[in-house]
C-alpha cells in the first residue's frame, strides 16, 4: 500500500501540486477582498463575456439558417397543398357541371377524359379515352355542358378522335333562337373562341346576343344544342350575306371533359346525302 501511494506521488506530483495550487488561488479570490482582486475578477468576467457574446451570436446565426430552411421547406409544402386543393376544387365544379348537363339531357351520354390534343392553325382534333367498347361511332357528337364541342371522326376500342368546331373542315347547321333564321357556322382558323355565321341573308335581321342552336336536320347533332352566340354583323351594300361573328360555347382552352352523345346516327339520312353528292 504505501508502495502505491509513494507510486502515485511520484508520478502525479506535478498534477497533484497544479491542483493544491489552484485550490489555493481560489480560497484567496473568493476570501480576500482587496481592490486588486476587484479589478482580477471584473477583468475575468469582462474577458469572459467578451468571448461569450460572439460565440451565442455564431451558434443563433447558424441555428436560424437550420430553422430558416426547415420553414422554406414547410412554406413549399403547403404552397404545393393548397395548390393542389383548388386544383381539385375546380375539377370538382366541373365535375358538378357536367353531371347537372347529364341528369338534366333524356339522351344517353357517354363521358370521357380529353387524353390528348393536336394543335394545328386550321385543322385542330383532340383525343378522348372512350371507344368503340364504350358504344361510341363515328359520326356521334361530342358535348360539354355549355354545348357542342365536335363530333367523332375515328375510333378504336377504347379511344376515339375528335374533330372540334374550331377545325376548318367542320361545319354544323345553327337556327337562331329568337329571329329563327337557318345558316352554318364555320370555323375558318386565327381565334379559337370565335367563328363565322355563314348564309345569313343581308336584307334579314339577326340580333346581337342572339343564341344558335343546332337544327333538327343536323347529320350528326341533336336539336337545341347551343353552339354559340352572335357577337358582331356586319353588312356593306353589295353583299348578299352579312358577315357574322359567333362567340363558341365551349371554351376549348380549358377543355378537359366531354360526353359523347351515343345517340346512333341517322344511316338512311347519311346515305341518302351521300348519294346526291354523287351528282353534284
Amino acid at each position: 500500500m504505501r508502495q502505491l501511494l509513494d507510486f502515485i506521488i511520484y508520478d502525479f506530483r506535478q498534477y497533484i501540486l497544479l491542483v493544491v495550487f489552484c485550490l489555493i488561488s481560489l480560497a484567496l479570490l473568493v476570501n480576500r477582498d482587496t481592490p486588486a482582486l476587484h479589478a482580477i475578477r471584473g477583468a475575468s468576467v469582462e474577458l469572459f463575456g467578451a468571448i461569450e457574446t460572439p460565440l451565442k451570436t455564431w451558434n443563433r446565426y447558424f441555428g436560424l439558417i437550420d430553422e430558416n430552411a426547415a420553414l422554406l421547406a414547410t412554406n413549399a409544402e403547403l404552397s404545393a397543398e393548397v395548390s393542389r386543393m383548388r386544383t381539385a376544387q375546380i375539377e370538382n365544379e366541373k365535375l358538378r357541371e357536367l353531371l347537372n348537363c347529364k341528369a338534366e339531357t333524356p339522351r344517353a351520354l357517354r363521358f370521357a377524359h380529353v387524353v390528348d390534343r393536336t394543335f394545328h392553325p386550321e385543322r385542330n382534333l383532340f383525343m378522348i379515352d372512350a371507344g368503340s367498347q364504350d358504344g361510341v361511332e363515328v359520326g356521334m357528337a361530342v358535348l360539354t355542358d355549355k354545348g357542342l364541342a365536335g363530333r367523332i371522326i375515328l375510333t378504336s376500342p377504347h379511344f376515339a378522335i375528335v374533330q372540334p368546331v374550331i377545325n376548318s373542315d367542320f361545319k354544323v347547321s345553327v337556327v337562331s333562337e329568337k329571329t329563327r333564321l337557318l345558316g352554318v357556322v364555320h370555323w375558318s382558323g386565327g381565334d379559337i373562341e370565335t367563328a363565322q355565321l355563314l348564309h345569313i341573308p343581308a336584307s334579314r335581321k339577326i340580333e346581337v346576343g342572339e343564341r344558335l342552336l343546332t337544327t333538327e336536320f343536323s347529320s350528326f347533332a341533336n336539336a337545341n344544342i347551343p353552339v354559340g352566340t352572335v357577337e358582331q354583323t356586319e353588312t356593306s351594300d353589295n353583299d348578299l350575306f352579312q358577315r357574322i361573328r359567333v362567340r363558341l360555347s365551349v371554351d376549348f382552352s380549358t377543355l378537359e371533359h366531354v360526353f359523347v352523345d351515343l345517340t346512333k346516327p341517322n344511316v338512311e339520312q347519311n346515305q341518302l346525302r351521300a348519294r346526291y353528292r354523287e351528282f353534284q
